[in-house]
This record gives C-alpha cells, structure tokens and sequence, in this order.
C-alpha cells in the first residue's frame, strides 16, 4: 500500500515537472533560436557491486533532445533518454562469493538542464565556433529492477551534472560531446535493498550510500532559426468590399 502512494506522489510530481517543461518550450519562440537534435552514448553504474566509473558496466543508450537558446552562452536542454545500466558481482572475497549478484535494469530518463558555455561561439562576429560548457537540472527515471520487497516506486527523481565540448558547423549544424554523472535518491537501482538481508549482509562499504549513473556521447543537432516576417498581413480591402 505504501508503495502504491509512493509511486501515486512520484507520478503527481512528473506530472507538474513535465508541465512546466511545455510552458518552457512554449515561451521558446521568443528565442533567438532553437535546436532539434540527438545522440548515441553509453551508459554506466556506480553502486553496491561496482564502486565508481567502470568499463565493465558499459551499454549502450540513445538520446532525443530539444535545446533553447536564450543568450550566446545559456541554453536551456529538454532530452528524453534510454539506456541499460547492468553490473555483477565481483569474486574478489568469500562474501561476494556468497552475494553472487547482478543485475540488468533498463532506464528511461525525462531530464531538463541548463548548461553554460564559456565562450560565445554562436553569434555573429564570434572569434570561435567551439566552446567548453557545464550542466545541470533535474530529471525523473523510470527502471524496471526494483525489489520486491521494498516500498520504493520505479519512478524516481535524479540530479543530471556534468560537462561537455561543442564544435558549430557553418552556424547551422553542432556537434557535441558530454559526459555527465547522474545522481540519484535512493539505493535500489542494482536490485540491491536493505530489506533483502540475504544481499545486504555482504554488503560493502557505506550501505547507505546512494547508486549512481553515467551517461556518456557524442551529439548532433541542427539549429532553426526564428525569421520574423518583415511585413504585417493586412487583408486586400478592395476585394473584400466587393
């Protein structure tokens, strides 16, 4: 029951966040322009069997994103990404011996972020068609390798922070590389919990630390450009006096 209004208030809250991303994308049109784009990238978990960035959890993820461009270096980045994140247990003690676990967990993530670039590369009369950036938002995930025995919903907030390196093809065309941490609120991503003692006693180092994901690639996009018309419409009165 307490699972089932976990995910019930989980879902309230996405509801609102994706509303607010719509009123966002609906006020992009006073923009300088906006951007359609996507990636291909991998993906890579940090938590209970596997502590920080490993190869060895490396899958492949794809991403969709809708970029605004509200000055030469803030630009607001709507994405919808999907991914695996897996991992197994590594034998390195009689305890993991024991443990034995792994786990194969698909994710899809909803993410809004800003990102901030530090030289002007896109704007008319710019000395350079790259920049360095940084970034940071919110983001929901939705993944399928929750405990059953847990009280935790399969939908859940995450914190997306990382960096990335633009390069602009004749003012129209981006191509894009980032890699990014995403953090996460709880410590159920690996189908590890507290409430399964027979993992959790083998546990290692802090079991109330908090898994986390990586999301790692390469982009491209293609820039549209607002063209105000220059003359208001107005009706041909002669032939509608007729």
């Amino acid at each position: 029951m307490e699972r089932l209004e976990n995910e019930q208030n989980t879902v309230k809250i996405l509801r609102k966040y994706l509303i607010i991303l719509f009123a966002i994308s609906a006020l992009s049109t006073n923009a300088q322009f906006i951007e359609f784009g996507g990636g291909l990238g991998t993906m890579n978990y940090s938590g209970d069997l596997v502590r920080g960035y490993s190869f060895s959890t490396t899958s492949l993820a794809g991403t969709g994103f809708y970029r605004m461009n509200f000055s030469e270096i803030l630009t607001v980045k709507l994405a919808l990404t999907i991914g695996k994140v897996k991992g197994s247990e590594t034998p390195i003690d009689a305890f993991a011996v024991q443990r034995n676990h792994s786990f194969n967990s698909t994710i899809l993530e909803v993410s809004s972020v800003f990102e901030y670039h530090f030289l002007n590369f896109k704007t008319e009369g710019a000395e350079v068609n790259y920049s360095p950036y940084i970034f940071g938002g919110i983001g929901f995930i939705n993944f399928n390798d929750v405990p059953d025995n847990e009280d935790v919903g399969k939908i859940q907030p995450v914190i997306p922070l990382g960096a990335g390196f633009k390069y602009l093809i004749q003012k129209k065309y981006t191509l894009g590389f980032e890699i990014g941490a995403r953090k996460t609120f709880f410590d159920y991503l690996d189908g590890i919990a507290d409430g399964d003692q027979t993992i959790k006693d083998y546990q290692y180092g802090n079991p109330k630390d908090n898994d986390w994901y990586f999301f790692t690639g390469l982009s491209f996009s293609i820039t549209l450009f607002n063209v105000p018309c220059p003359f208001p419409y107005r009706p041909n009165q002669s032939i509608l006096s007729r």
